[in-house]
């Protein structure tokens, strides 16, 4: 008899696809909140930067610059919580910091 799954995988799309550096694909450097976000830091040059891929539109991720240590998306909002270096904590709406 086939022994049952408790936990079905199914792949939705390979990061490396939307333009994000394999180094940067890890517990370090990316954090996903529910199955609604993917928050990925990454070092562009010298600039660091967010990118947010919206499972719901993941064929465009949003780019920003951060200072930011740690990103994190709240997943009943779009309310990004960015921590920095002192442990400083700060929570911006989306609508203010996605827009271009």
């Amino acid at each position: 008899m086939a022994q049952i799954l408790p936990i079905r995988f199914q792949e939705h799309l390979q990061l490396q696809n939307l333009g994000v550096n394999p180094a940067n694909i890890g517990f370090s450097y990316l954090t996903m909140e529910s199955d609604k976000f993917i928050c990925i830091r990454e070092k562009v040059g010298e600039q660091n930067q967010v990118v947010i891929v919206d499972m719901s539109d993941p064929t465009n991720p949003i780019r920003r610059p951060i200072s930011a240590d740690s990103a994190i998306m709240n997943p009943a909002s779009k309310v990004i919580a960015l921590k920095g270096k002192v442990g400083c904590c700060k929570y911006v709406e989306c609508t203010q910091f996605l827009l271009p």
